[in-house]
């Protein structure tokens, strides 16, 4: 199942379509949390209130290239990552310098000189 978010006024898709990561609820701070909860984020503050998450039809591309796989998962991992990047989230200056270099690392894996086949970026802790 692919989510996408939109905003709420315009139906503007905000991003491309893709799988919720694994942890969408810890990254949200709620555990137990209805997918259906997802259509409104404005409970989330005043940034969010005219964004939501939607089932959209379709499947994830199908990749038939080692580096559309590697990019594909390059782009997981920083969906999973997003919930970082939030301004409370409780991390040390170089925790989050870290996390931010990590991040980077994923938007750049294509100029790896042995992209696909390289070493992938170690997730800070």
């Amino acid at each position: 199942m692919l989510w996408q978010l939109k905003r709420l006024s315009t139906n503007e898709p905000l991003n491309e379509a893709g799988v919720l990561p694994e942890n969408w609820e810890t990254i949200f701070g709620l555990s137990g949390l209805e997918t259906t909860q997802l259509n409104d984020l404005s409970w989330l503050g005043e940034n969010y209130a005219d964004m939501g998450w939607f089932k959209v039809e379709g499947d994830l591309p199908a990749t038939s290239t080692p580096e559309e796989l590697a990019w594909e998962t390059a782009k997981q991992r920083l969906r999973d990552s997003d919930w970082s990047m939030l301004s409370d989230v409780p991390m040390t200056s170089e925790e989050k310098s870290q996390w931010i270099d990590y991040r980077r690392q994923l938007r750049e894996i294509r100029l790896h000189p042995e992209f696909p086949n390289m070493a992938w970026p170690t997730k800070p802790e």
